[in-house]
């Protein structure tokens, strides 16, 4: 199931079904409808590429949750969870191994934490695509925070999840054998309601404490299109679609629990 959500992900999402819509209507061209085709492919590109559209789709996301400026408030508890997201390994003209912009914001927003009430941190989230080879990614995150000086003994590795839902389900572990209840959760704000929906059932008690932010209100808004607006446009797609996969996942998940655990009594 996984191997194929992975397979999906790239053929679901945009540019390609851009390159589907143009490719029939090029071969359909003769045909009202081939031409039809063609300018719906052509104000799909449009559309997807607008930065207004691209708020319309993650304002519901982002705003779900406000930032935790003060983790004060949020008291008490116990640890902070920060998940992963994408790594950039050494190799090539890359000299040593570093994170994506969005998991940089993550764990700075941890960190950020950290300093204000040193909590232990736990970094979930390991190799995802299983075509590829390991690169050690959980560990390149520990070793960010370690680097801005975090204790190692007080962060918690969780590599073994490769995604958000199994992410849930390996810190619920950890909290377990910690005795760890309320905890700061710490991902991208888009990211959040659908973090939220998994941990909230699978790992009680999540605080949300967004970070990645990525409306700044400096007007970029109203550009006419632009390739950042697609980029963000295709996150914001994917997190909607995930929290519809999630809800089907999680209503699966629980019921053969419930089911097992009816079998052992």
């Amino acid at each position: 199931m996984f191997l194929l959500k992975q397979f999906l992900k790239p053929l679901l999402l945009p540019p390609m079904p851009w390159f589907v819509l143009l490719l029939l209507a090029g071969i359909f061209w003769r045909k009202r409808w081939g031409r039809a085709l063609f300018w719906t492919a052509f104000g799909a590109v449009f559309l997807f590429h607008s930065p207004y559209f691209s708020r319309v789709l993650r304002d519901p996301l982002e705003t779900r949750y406000a930032p935790l400026i003060d983790p004060a408030a949020a008291e008490p508890y116990d640890a902070i969870v920060v998940l992963m997201a994408g790594v950039i390994p050494a190799g090539g003209l890359v000299p040593f191994p570093t994170v994506s912009e969005a998991l940089f914001h993550r764990l700075d927003e941890a960190w950020r934490l950290y300093r204000i009430r040193p909590k232990p941190i736990i970094v979930s989230g390991g190799h995802v695509n299983p075509l590829t080879k390991p690169q050690n990614e959980n560990q390149i995150a520990c070793d960010y925070l370690i680097l801005w000086g975090v204790p190692r003994a007080h962060i918690v590795p969780e590599p073994y999840s490769r995604d958000t839902f199994e992410s849930a389900i390996e810190v619920a572990k950890i909290l377990r054998q910690k005795g760890w209840k309320r905890y700061l959760l710490v991902t991208s704000a888009t990211h959040m309601p659908r973090s939220m929906l998994a941990f909230g059932s699978l790992a009680p008690e999540p605080l949300a404490a967004p970070g990645d932010f990525n409306y700044a209100g400096d007007g970029s808004a109203w550009d006419l299109a632009g390739e950042d607006a697609a980029f963000k446009i295709g996150e914001a797609i994917y997190e909607y679609i995930g929290l519809i996969n999630y809800r089907w996942r999680m209503y699966f998940y629980l019921k053969r629990n419930a089911a097992a655990s009816g079998t052992t009594q």
